[in-house]
């Protein structure tokens, strides 16, 4: 089969090397070149682009029989907005894709978009292109992960300096994941299913205070845990927003995760401890 990959993040390499695994030929999509770093393989084509202007895209999904999209911005550069890279970045992937003949089209979207679409300007943008995606006359699938233990490990690493720090009380859970166990989840399912939303999770819901928990027992120190209320957190965001937007939609995401409930079906075998102690 030949597979298209845009965005080689985390999960898109793991998604890279599964589909190469078992012998398809993929073509990577990246903003830059030096994103491919590490990654060679003969069946493997390496491209570059700007999803946020088509014409760079132009003849991209010539051949493909299917396309998974991890195309996102979960951190804010220059003028660059979730709305600009997030949809309609995504929405000219998808142009592409139909021009094309594509057969089906992935997609990864945050556990929460329902939720969380009207307030978070990430999740608004995933939303809307979640809607444009179900409009299209390709097959379809959206994925709707718990967080990423990689990104959890990054926070967690504050552990080694003695603290770490909630929003809200610390109770609300979700169900985080390891990259390459959604990425075989995803592989499975778009080979048998079509047209449907699939919550994945890890083995385990959490709680915040018991990943935080887990990253003190992982680097041998005493807990101490600073729990921030979420009205300050509000106000602070609201003071901020004309001053520094993509601050403000990061935070906007930040306390939105960290004070609803959002668990996910458990299909991924790897604890988050675990994956601390193998990734060290």
């Amino acid at each position: 089969m030949n597979v298209l990959i845009a965005g080689v993040g985390i999960l898109g390499r793991n998604l890279c090397t599964l589909y190469l695994e078992r012998g398809d030929h993929v073509r990577a999509l990246a903003f830059s070149a030096s994103e491919f770093e590490g990654m060679e393989h003969p069946h493997l084509q390496m491209v570059t682009g700007d999803v946020t202007r088509p014409e760079t895209l132009a003849g991209l999904c010539e051949g493909m029989e299917l396309i998974i999209s991890c195309i996102g911005i979960t951190r804010l550069k220059g003028n660059l907005a979730h709305i600009d890279v997030d949809y309609l970045g995504n929405v000219n992937l998808l142009r592409e894709a139909e021009k094309a003949g594509v057969k089906k089209f992935g997609f990864i979207s945050p556990a929460g978009v329902d939720e969380g679409k009207g307030s978070v300007p990430l999740l608004k943008a995933k939303h809307l292109f979640e809607s444009e995606l179900k409009r299209s006359p390709i097959e379809w699938l959206i994925f709707r992960s718990g967080g990423f233990f990689s990104d959890l490990k990054a926070m967690g690493e504050m552990a080694q300096k003695g603290s770490m720090f909630v929003i809200g009380n610390g109770h609300n859970h979700f169900t985080p994941i390891d990259a390459r166990d959604l990425a075989e989840v995803m592989v499975e399912d778009l080979d048998t299913q079509a047209n449907r939303v699939i919550d994945i999770g890890g083995p385990e819901d959490m709680t915040w205070n018991e990943i935080c928990q887990t990253c003190f027992e992982h680097y041998g120190k005493k807990p101490l845990i600073l729990k921030f209320p979420q009205g300050l957190c509000e106000f602070f965001l609201k003071v901020l927003r004309p001053f520094a937007k993509s601050s403000h939609a990061m935070g906007k995401l930040i306390v939105f995760m960290s004070t609803l409930d959002l668990p996910t079906e458990k299909r991924g075998k790897r604890s988050f401890s675990s994956y601390l102690r193998e990734s060290d």
